[in-house]
């Protein structure tokens, strides 16, 4: 009786199988009794509801595009001293000879022609008209040795990394410091590098000045290729080797000098070390670009 019972749940199963539920399964095995069998059947326990679906709008695409972005502008945040040579350094990166302009909120050129050039605000971008793609801000004097300069150049930084827009987002510092025989870095300018900065924005160090450096070191018994050697040696013991023992060092270093004829190569080298520097490859085409643009 039980044996015929079985070969009817077998055939009703089989039914099943093939009519209600055609999907492979794994074959059942009838190793015990009719209950076993209607324990296997599927639960009948209604499935959860389905989420709700979202409406994707113009809207979220365009602030989606706005914050992963397609830069168009490369930001550069210039720290050094007034007289370290940064217009004349920034002048030969755009290949012009043009004095920057210095824009507010609107893009407005905040400086006429017969008003002084050379004291910026931090937040006020400038740039050079004959290449607007390249956006400089200039920091205060962090040498001086005050900490509120110091605090200000951090806190800018952190508030650009918190920019949705990657085009308001400070993409590189550039940290000029002036060599000198006579002294060392500056105790701020190692504390700069101390700190743990926001968004680990990749900073190159552009050692100016450095024909000055050998001239200050020139022994006229050594030839000049060993005399430029000294100075170099000079560079990585008190300058190179204390900047890359602090907690964020510059990804790279660079020195230039005012010889003519140099000009050019030492602002390709400097172009060159900052995009190595760089993760982003879309910004990495638009720094090439903008500085080709010019060149």
């Amino acid at each position: 009786m039980l044996g015929d019972l079985n070969d009817i749940m077998r055939k009703i199963w089989e039914y099943i199988l093939l009519y209600i539920f055609p999907q492979p399964r794994t074959p059942l095995i009838l190793t015990a009794s009719p209950i076993t069998i209607f324990e296997a059947l599927p639960s009948t326990t209604p499935s959860p509801p389905l989420p709700p679906i979202t409406t994707i709008t113009n809207s979220d695409i365009y602030d989606t595009y706005r914050f992963q972005g397609t830069p168009s502008r490369f930001r550069i945040l210039v720290i050094g001293r007034a007289d370290c040579g940064k217009t004349t350094l920034l002048q030969r990166v755009c290949n012009t000879t043009e004095d920057p302009c210095i824009y507010d909120d609107k893009s407005k050129d905040l400086l006429e022609p017969t008003l002084a050039r050379g004291v910026h605000d931090i937040n006020r971008p400038f740039a050079f008209k004959s290449n607007p793609r390249l956006i400089f801000h200039d920091s205060p004097d962090i040498e001086a040795g005050d900490e509120m300069q110091l605090q200000e150049v951090l806190s800018f930084l952190e508030e650009r990394t918190k920019a949705t827009d990657v085009n308001d987002q400070v993409h590189a510092i550039w940290f000029c410091i002036v060599l000198n025989n006579c002294r060392p870095l500056f105790p701020k300018e190692l504390e700069f590098f101390r700190q743990k900065r926001a968004g680990n924005v990749p900073t190159i160090v552009i050692f100016t000045g450095f024909d000055d450096l050998i001239t200050q070191i020139y022994d006229i018994d050594l030839t000049e290729h060993e005399n430029r050697r000294i100075a170099e040696l000079h560079v990585e013991e008190h300058f190179r080797r204390p900047l890359q023992a602090c907690i964020s060092p510059p990804c790279a270093d660079v020195c230039f000098d005012d010889k003519d004829g140099f000009h050019q190569d030492q602002v390709n080298i400097l172009i060159e070390k900052t995009t190595s520097s760089l993760d982003d490859i879309a910004l990495k085409s638009l720094l090439i670009s903008a500085q080709n643009s010019d060149s």
